[in-house]
C-alpha cells in the first residue's frame, strides 16, 4: 500500500509524537494547526506487537485536508518533507493509515509544492 506522511527525515519526529514515540504535539506550534485538535493520544494499536507504529494517509489529496498552507510552508521551515512510503505492514483506519518501519518497502520524497503551489 502507499502511505503518504509528513516528517522530519532526520528524527523520524511527526506532527504528535517525536521519532522515540514520546507525544511532543509539534503541530500545535504552527501558526494554524489545522489538525492539532485530532485526538492523537496514545493508544495500544500504536505499540502493537511490540512495534512501533506510524501514521499516514492513504491519499495524497488528504494532506490538503489536514494541513494548511501555512502549516506547509512552516513545515518546510521546520526541517519537514512529504513523504509516498510503500509499506507491507499497515492497517486502514477511518481517519488514517498506521504502519511500521519494518513494513517500508520504499520510500520517496515529494516537494511539499506539489500540493500547496504557493510554496514555490
Amino acid at each position: 500500500m502507499i502511505i503518504y506522511r509528513i516528517e522530519n527525515p532526520d528524527t523520524e519526529n511527526g506532527m504528535w509524537y517525536d521519532g522515540q514515540g514520546r507525544y511532543r504535539p509539534f503541530i500545535k506550534t504552527l501558526t494554524d494547526g489545522r489538525s492539532a485538535d485530532l485526538p492523537m493520544e496514545w493508544d495500544a494499536r500504536y505499540g502493537k506487537g511490540g512495534r512501533r507504529w506510524y501514521s499516514g494517509c492513504k491519499d495524497s489529496s488528504m494532506m490538503n485536508v489536514w494541513f494548511s498552507a501555512q502549516d506547509a510552508r512552516e513545515l518546510v521551515d521546520a526541517g519537514y518533507r512529504l513523504f509516498e512510503f510503500w509499506a507491507s505492514e499497515f492497517v486502514v483506519e477511518e481517519f488514517q493509515v498506521i504502519f511500521t518501519r519494518e513494513g517500508i518497502t520504499s520510500r520517496r520524497e515529494i516537494p511539499l509544492s506539489a500540493l500547496w503551489p504557493e510554496l514555490n
